[in-house]
């Protein structure tokens, strides 16, 4: 039914399109004979789109207008006599919405000045009934209601007596009561971002900003970062790793995760001597979280690393490569020419190099000596090399099938993707560094998913 419809209208609008000014103003004319005002006024207002000098389309505009515009107020005067305050407000405003649209061609027509100062008295009344009711619903907690009134208001009139304020309540104290259950349940992040969204809207909302402040103490995470054992084989990639892990955690900018302070941490290392392997009584761990204030304690450290290459090897292999070749008609003059292919030899390059490793993660509570989190992560990188050379015209090199040309468009397509693909391997380090910023992100999506409150 909706298809149909829409190529009812499609057909109309096209139909329209292909006629002149002067056959829509006769159409028009016709139905305001028939008294039909409004789709009269629609032809004349499309008629004088066509052709604004149309006389009898204007004439016949002012005259239909002014009638159709008569039924808007006559439906005002309807509705407000019945103290319909919200149809006799829209009504109105419809009015002056067509008065202002047939404007747009030239036509003035005239909304009587008493209906105008009528439709102020109106509007007024309006607005007090939905701010009163509004009001009623806010008393009785019925938010979302009370948010509608207000909102209606307040698209009337921005400075109506307090609406901008009891709007922001009915929007906010939702959140904020939602927001206060969180804190009291102590999830800290649930209550931030709750309390984030009420101060975006009002900035001094009743107490938010300190609730905020308060689940943000509340709510942070102090993480001590230790450093792997100096005898390790794989110290220096171990901290790398946590280098790299600290600047991930940074970069997260979470407000709840705080690194503590890298002079301290390393003086509360050498005095208790901890290392990856530190933690081991639960008392070191409290005097630990006592003197550093973190609560927490990450490891990161290498336990493998390796290098695997299989160096560029070079191959030959037989190719044809394509060429035109002119030739004479036989017992005539002509001269044509015939596709032929000459045996050819191209090369393939390949090889690969391939970085692995392997970490362990360990994140333990500095109040209980707990291990919260441990974890063996294994990484790999990689850079293979695959390309082809070849002396002549390689967008004229096919492939050899059982020593018959390849004439395949995908045959030849892939020969001249390798010719163009890169002949150097991807370096070790930046390899390494890639492993090492994977590491990182995943060693902070592991401490945040288990450490959130």
């Amino acid at each position: 039914m909706k298809k149909i419809l829409f190529l009812l209208i499609s057909l109309a609008f096209l139909l329209l399109a292909c006629t002149t000014s002067k056959s829509l103003a006769k159409k028009a004319k016709t139905m305001e004979d028939a008294n039909q005002y409004q789709t009269a006024s629609e032809l004349y207002f499309q008629s004088i789109k066509k052709n604004s000098a149309n006389v009898d389309a204007l004439l016949g505009m002012k005259r239909t207008g002014t009638l159709v515009l008569n039924e808007y107020l006559a439906k005002f005067s309807k509705e407000k006599l019945n103290e319909d305050y919200k149809a006799a407000t829209y009504t109105y405003l419809d009015a002056v919405a067509y008065k202002n649209r047939i404007k747009t061609v030239n036509v003035d027509l005239k909304i009587p000045e008493f209906t105008t100062a009528d439709f102020k008295i109106i509007k007024e009344a309006y607005l007090n009934q939905e701010y009163e009711a509004g009001l009623k619903y806010i008393e009785e907690e019925n938010f979302t209601a009370a948010e509608l009134r207000f909102n209606e208001v307040y698209k009337f009139d921005k400075n109506f007596k307090e609406v901008e304020e009891l709007r922001n309540i009915a929007f906010l104290e939702p959140y904020y009561r939602k927001a206060d259950g969180y804190k009291n349940n102590r999830e800290y992040r649930k209550a931030y971002e709750a309390y984030q969204r009420i101060l975006k809207r009002v900035p001094n909302y009743k107490d938010t900003k300190e609730n905020l402040d308060y689940v943000l103490q509340k709510g942070r995470i102090n993480i001590m970062m230790l450093d792997s054992k100096d005898n390790s084989r794989y110290a220096s990639y171990s901290k790398s790793a946590k280098n790299y892990t600290v600047n991930a955690m940074i970069n997260e900018n979470d407000p709840f995760i705080k690194i503590v302070d890298r002079e301290n941490m390393d003086k509360i290392i050498k005095e208790q001597e901890l290392s990856v392997s530190g933690l081991v009584s639960e008392k070191e761990a409290l005097e630990v979280g006592e003197l550093t204030g973190a609560q927490y304690a990450l490891s990161v450290e290498v336990t493998n690393y390796s290098l695997e290459e299989k160096p560029i090897k070079k191959t030959s292999y037989k190719g044809f490569e394509k060429y035109r070749e002119k030739y004479t008609v036989e017992n005539s003059d002509v001269v044509q020419y015939r596709t032929r292919y000459k045996s050819v030899t191209y090369y393939l390059y390949q090889g690969s190099r391939i970085v692995n490793m392997t970490t362990y993660i360990k994140l333990v509570s500095l109040k209980t000596g707990e291990i919260i989190k441990s974890q063996i992560l294994e990484k790999t990188e990689s850079s293979k090399v695959y390309y082809l050379t070849y002396s002549g015209n390689v967008n004229m090199l096919y492939a050899s099938n059982n020593g018959k040309v390849n004439t395949s468009r995908s045959s030849h397509d892939n020969l001249l993707r390798l010719s163009k693909a890169p002949q150097t391997f991807i370096s070790k380090t930046k390899l390494t560094n890639d492993i090492y910023k994977e590491l990182g992100s995943e060693i902070t999506n592991i401490t945040i998913r288990n450490l959130s409150k």
